[in-house]
């Protein structure tokens, strides 16, 4: 379960908080935990192709599962424990406890930016990077770039390509790419049609499709 807020400060500064109650089960044994995300982005006139802020660089930092550790505990964890099996007369239901240990969410900070390299009339080009810093794993670099058509008597069209975890020791992440399309319909309704391919490693080839609708 979560609980987000998030505002608009000024024209080109945001942020946002998450609160969020984690539960793990395993059979009757459970663990929870509280912690929180945190995250602003700063809109910027630098590189912008047009002077306008709104095309500008876009820079973005957030801290994900900042909070508390996690420990299973439950009635499997109690035993009866025979200390000494091979002699008779001693008592063998003697109540025993397994002792599970703590461990820490998997804190993650991440910073990116993205730009319009390309902006001119219902054309536009965003390339974007985020660098990524987990706790409980090697640092990475995902990369991705996406033009955008807009028609104003049908819609916007897309395409997207990326790739993930470059840099990351034994990633199974790789090449991606898709395109959509947000098709307008009468009464400020649209059609939201998504497609994606991505190859997962051992998992073999990802084929992704989405249908929305905006209104």
């Amino acid at each position: 379960a979560s609980l987000s807020y998030s505002r608009k400060i000024t024209q080109w500064f945001s942020f946002g908080v998450s609160a969020k109650y984690i539960v793990s089960q395993i059979w009757h044994e459970h663990a929870s935990a509280m912690a929180l995300d945190l995250g602003v982005i700063v809109k910027t006139s630098f590189l912008s192709p047009t002077g306008k802020r709104m095309d500008g660089l876009n820079i973005g930092m957030s801290i994900s599962n900042y909070g508390t550790r996690m420990k299973y505990d439950g009635i499997d964890l109690t035993r009866p424990i025979d200390i000494l099996p091979r002699e008779n007369g001693n008592y063998s239901e003697v109540p025993g406890q397994f002792q599970s240990r703590e461990w820490e969410l998997p804190l993650l900070f991440r910073i990116g930016v993205s730009v319009y390299p390309f902006v001119h009339g219902n054309n536009r080009i965003t390339f974007a990077v985020d660098a990524i810093h987990p706790n409980n794993n090697s640092e990475s670099v995902n990369v991705g770039a996406q033009y955008e058509l807009t028609l104003p008597s049908a819609g916007t069209f897309y395409l997207r390509s990326g790739y993930k975890a470059l840099f990351m020791d034994e990633s199974q992440y790789g090449f991606s790419f898709g395109g959509g399309m947000t098709l307008r319909m009468m009464h400020n309704v649209a059609l939201k049609l998504e497609y994606a391919y991505r190859g997962i490693g051992l998992l073999g080839k990802i084929n992704s499709y989405s249908v929305g609708v905006v209104f």
